[in-house]
């Protein structure tokens, strides 16, 4: 029997293809303009607003500004406070437009607290992801050392890294210059008093973790003070002779940088007391007068080192991180 042969089915060909319906083109839709109380605002620095204070390392998103420091807090009947505000009142003198760190001076009403930080390190900067770590060690750090007795001796004029401000401070202890002679012979370490010898002790114990974060360590031979006010520097060759320190107050020497070499200055003279005026209309002066700090430690110096005035307790360490300020008693055993 023969198969029945079967046709094969015929395709019509691309040549008879009917062309297809152009597909209206669809418009995109434009995104609404997010609110403005959504986004946030980029950090603009105007000098103007903030007594001519300036940034030294630019605003990074996701990056906080970290500073640790002992607290001091005073209260307005404390000896210490009438002394400093004494201090700050006769420097004023001399330098008129000296800034007070620490007190709100509100239409000559007497603050009811004076806060004074010591520094424990240069002001740092730490990755969102870092902070909890971070804040574990500081309070491990704190549970280790035992509250100690600590006093301020002398009044000292130090100036920030950059150069940009000039400081008047309160000195810790009366040993520094044993400080710097530290040796491992332990014949030598009576002579160091011992808030600075605790002080730097939180400093070594800080170390392998500002080390292991990539953080500058603070300075080898470090001054302990409290700023109680500052002014403004010109950038001139005299300002460079001020004693460095980086830190002030509440994370005051986070600024941009503006300091200029002293090879490129054009050495003149000028009166410690004559100021020049910038472009915002703020004064500055080259430095403190010569005669301003050995004028405050002949006037005060004698009762600043009497424990019942410049004497107090070092029993908690702070760190602010961002605009949190933490905490931590200090709890170890002697």
């Amino acid at each position: 029997m023969k198969r029945a042969s079967v046709g094969l089915v015929e395709y019509p060909s691309s040549e008879e293809e009917t062309p297809a319906k152009e597909q209206p083109e669809h418009k995109k839709r434009k995104l609404p303009t997010l609110s403005s109380s959504l986004t946030v605002p980029t950090p603009v620095d105007n000098p103007a607003l903030h007594q001519g204070r300036v940034r030294t390392v630019p605003h990074v998103e996701g990056q906080y500004a970290t500073y640790i420091y002992v607290p001091l807090v005073l209260d307005h009947k404390d000896a210490l406070y009438t002394l400093v505000e004494d201090a700050v009142t006769l420097a004023k003198t001399h330098v008129p437009f000296l800034h007070t760190i620490g007190r709100q001076e509100r239409d000559g009403v007497r603050a009811a607290r004076w806060e004074l930080h010591i520094s424990l390190s240069h002001p740092l900067f730490l990755r969102a992801h870092q902070r909890d770590e971070f804040k574990r060690v500081i309070r491990q750090m704190a549970s280790s050392i035992a509250p100690f007795d600590a006093s301020f001796a002398t009044f000292s004029e130090l100036a920030n890294d950059e150069r940009t401000r000039t400081f008047l401070t309160l000195d810790v202890g009366a040993g520094h210059g044993e400080v710097i002679e530290f040796s491992a012979s332990a014949e030598k370490w009576p002579a160091v008093p011992d808030d600075l010898l605790q002080l730097r002790r939180c400093l070594d114990l800080l170390g392998p973790t500002l080390q292991l974060l990539r953080q500058k360590e603070f300075y080898v031979d470090p001054k302990f003070h409290t700023s109680i006010a500052w002014a403004l520097l010109e950038k001139t060759a005299s300002s460079f002779n001020i004693t460095p320190h980086s830190t002030a107050g509440k994370l005051d020497g986070i600024t941009l940088s503006e300091s200029v070499a002293p090879e490129e200055q054009n050495t003149r003279s000028a009166s410690p007391t004559v100021v020049e005026q910038s472009s915002y209309n703020l004064h500055r002066i080259p430095h403190f007068p010569h005669t301003l700090v050995p004028s405050l430690n002949k006037a005060y110096a004698a009762r600043l080192s009497q424990a019942r005035t410049g004497g107090f307790v070092v029993d908690k360490i702070s760190a602010k991180i961002g605009s949190d300020v933490f905490t931590w008693p200090l709890n170890g055993m002697n």
